[in-house]
């Protein structure tokens, strides 16, 4: 704790830093003009009180340029307008730096006009130079923190990921469907070998596509069309589902398994039998959304359990595409989902 309480705080190394490099910069600019009016160094004890001054009237500067940069920083933004942020704050600086030493070099050190000329010189060739360093700066903050942002956007994507693929391939799921075959078996083998095919097709989707963001929508409902086959068969026609997609949303893209997931809510939550079929059906509305609705029968599943399924997708959308997922719970459940162009998301792991 003692020694934590030792080290100044970031806030008070910054200054400190100012200080030391304006006094280090004063100091050299104060010896390169003494030296070039008198072709001597100047002496601590003949010229110290001009030197302090020097130290503190460029600190002084400094402490005023970085309060302006500070300013022009909520004003302009260095992101979308990055040659307008630099310009501003040199010109800024450089008026402020003429003004600043021309009164300094008059009232303090009270040195000729040629001399304040060179002296104001030297300092817009500083200011330029700090302003460069400046937007470097700025540029690689702004670099290490976007990747460090992309890194924690990705592991964040692939863990939802995970969880929607745990869901998927989970021990219950791969023995409903082991089941399923054993009774088929002894009922219908060409059933029971097309189920087989379909299940094989649906785990190769979901290992295939388990780091992928995005795929297209062709994809996810040839994928779901394989998965709705299993489970009407495991209900035995009782489950049905249609589909009514406009060919230009076909190419639109989608987080993998998402579609999956809520025709699996829409089964895992209702009731399924003669009496009370489910039907599901996934079409789209106005080619911007999604829509996916199933009946509703008796539930047989609290509603909450159905809502981390729900949130997955919700966090997942939200990577791609402000548009909000939208949920209308009334006689039918209904999840609409907002299409993701191609064009907007080149390059995303498709």
């Amino acid at each position: 704790m003692l020694v934590r309480t030792l080290i100044p705080s970031a806030f008070v190394r910054k200054y400190l830093f100012l200080v030391a490099g304006c006094s280090a910069v004063g100091t050299m600019f104060f010896l390169f003009m003494h030296y070039g009016n008198t072709g001597k160094l100047p002496s601590f004890s003949m010229q110290g009180k001009e030197i302090i001054l020097a130290c503190i009237s460029t600190t002084i500067f400094g402490l005023i340029a970085l309060n302006i940069d500070g300013i022009l920083d909520k004003l302009i933004n260095w992101k979308t307008n990055f040659l307008l942020r630099f310009i501003t704050g040199l010109v800024t600086n450089m008026v402020l730096v003429i003004m600043f030493f021309t009164l300094a070099a008059k009232y303090w050190f009270k040195i000729n006009t040629e001399d304040t000329l060179k002296l104001n010189i030297l300092f817009i060739i500083a200011v330029f130079i700090y302003e460069i360093f400046y937007g470097l700066f700025y540029s690689y903050r702004y670099y290490a923190v976007t990747q460090a942002e992309q890194l924690q956007s990705d592991r964040w994507q692939l863990e939802l990921q995970f969880q929607s693929l745990k869901a998927q391939i989970s021990p219950h799921y791969l023995f409903n469907c082991l089941n399923t075959v054993s009774s088929l078996l002894y009922k219908d083998s060409r059933i029971a070998e097309e189920f087989v095919r379909r299940m094989a097709d649906t785990f190769r989707y979901v290992l295939g596509n388990q780091k992928r963001k995005l795929v297209t929508f062709r994809d996810e409902l040839d994928f779901v069309k394989s998965y709705y086959f299993l489970l009407q068969v495991r209900y035995e026609y009782h489950f049905q589902m249609e589909t009514n997609i406009p060919a230009s949303l076909l190419d639109t893209q989608i987080p993998p398994m998402t579609l999956q997931l809520l025709v699996e809510n829409a089964v895992k939550h209702n009731a399924i039998s003669k009496d009370q079929p489910l039907l599901v059906y996934i079409g789209a509305k106005d080619n911007t959304h999604i829509i996916v609705y199933n009946t509703k029968t008796q539930s047989i599943k609290p509603a909450n359990s159905f809502r981390v399924g729900l949130e997955n997708i919700h966090k997942r959308y939200s990577f791609f595409t402000p548009e909000k997922v939208v949920i209308k719970d009334t006689d039918k459940f209904q999840v609409q989902l907002p299409v993701i162009r191609r064009a907007n998301h080149e390059g995303i792991g498709l």
